[in-house]
């Protein structure tokens, strides 16, 4: 379905009442919502965070942040310009997908949209489009098709080492971006492939960064300011590279770790196409344990000992445990803590 920003009697002409009924287009529905509750008179529009770590809760955000952090990501990417063409194939309940209407609807590009899925240019490839976003999940099933495609902006969970590699042998120009739904999107964001790529996030020019004594982000941006709990290294003022969650971190015999460095480590022998998470359960002797879980039946799985050679050696899972399934789409965010409690009770 494209959908033009332009003026407001395209954008309605794109909805017609029939499609409004049906609930197989629920989706189309939150889009038109989106756009009404954006153009009311009220200041804020609600929204909901991700849950990753804890439960899902409502919040209020401010249309004006919004706003601004469209401008600078879209002055970044220098897509200014008229005749914009863009895929949006997120959830439109999804931050993400709210920040890039709101991009749209500011610069009134042209947009075609199209249902969640793992594969959203599977149906499309006749489509050239110069911006989209994408959770690293689709953009690995995409990959064939990706030369369609000028800029892709990548978030929701870290990009695997495996992604990354893969993404350094196409034209498309790849970012990683740094954000959160507190934040309304985009804070600072980084180059994986081609020129100028980097290892790590550079922040806008509106954002001030600092750390606390946990060395967890904090951010700072018009009249609002953040306590993230997201380990950084900080390289300068407005530089910075992710590490991990510190509410992931595990203290297994008095040596603490972040799981997802471990992540990366053993990453590239596990099949893409499953999802995993190193994490911990109690241990008597140990305090804590190191545990690999992964999402699906039970296969044969080998990781080199060499891989947890030195202090790595503290890396190595003590047990492997095979999940049926993590939740019931796979672009849905996973939630660590409730997986872990099911382990511990079986």
């Amino acid at each position: 379905m494209w959908i033009d920003f332009s003026s407001k009697e395209r954008f309605i002409s794109s909805f017609s009442k029939e499609e409004e009924e049906k609930k197989e287009n629920d989706w189309k529905k939150s889009i038109f919502s989106f756009w009404k509750n954006w153009h009311d008179n009220k200041p804020i529009i609600l929204s909901i965070t991700s849950g990753t770590t804890g439960f899902s809760k409502v919040i209020s955000l401010r249309k004006k942040h919004m706003y601004e952090r469209a401008i600078k990501t879209v002055e970044f990417l220098k897509l200014e310009k008229k005749g914009i063409k863009g895929l949006l194939c997120l959830s439109p309940d999804s931050i993400a997908a709210k920040m890039f209407l709101v991009r749209a609807i500011i610069f009134k590009w042209k947009i075609y949209c199209v249902p969640p899925s793992s594969n959203p240019l599977k149906n499309i490839k006749e489509y050239y489009f110069d911006i989209t976003s994408m959770v690293p999940i689709q953009v690995f099933f995409s990959l064939e098709y990706l030369k369609n495609i000028k800029i892709i902006l990548i978030g929701g969970c870290s990009i695997s080492s495996f992604l990354e590699k893969k993404l350094q042998n196409i034209s498309t120009i790849c970012y990683s971006t740094y954000g959160m739904t507190e934040t309304s999107g985009h804070i600072a964001i980084k180059k994986i492939n081609g020129p100028n790529k980097s290892i790590f996030y550079e922040s806008f020019q509106d954002v001030i960064l600092s750390v606390d004594n946990r060395n967890c982000l904090r951010v700072y941006y018009m009249d609002s300011y953040f306590q993230t709990n997201d380990i950084v290294h900080m390289i300068s003022k407005n530089t910075f590279i992710w590490i991990g969650r510190y509410d992931n971190v595990i203290n297994s015999g008095g040596i603490k770790m972040s799981p997802e460095l471990i992540e990366k480590e053993i990453g590239s022998f596990i099949p893409y196409e499953k999802r995993f998470f190193i994490t911990s359960i109690p241990d008597k002797i140990l305090g804590e344990k190191v545990i690999l879980i992964i999402e699906g039946p039970p296969f044969s799985l080998h990781i080199p000992n060499s891989i947890f050679n030195g202090k790595r050696k503290f890396y190595k899972p003590k047990s492997i445990f095979f999940i049926s399934h993590f939740t019931d789409n796979l672009l849905d965010k996973f939630r660590r803590k409730e997986i872990i409690r099911r382990i511990i009770k079986t």
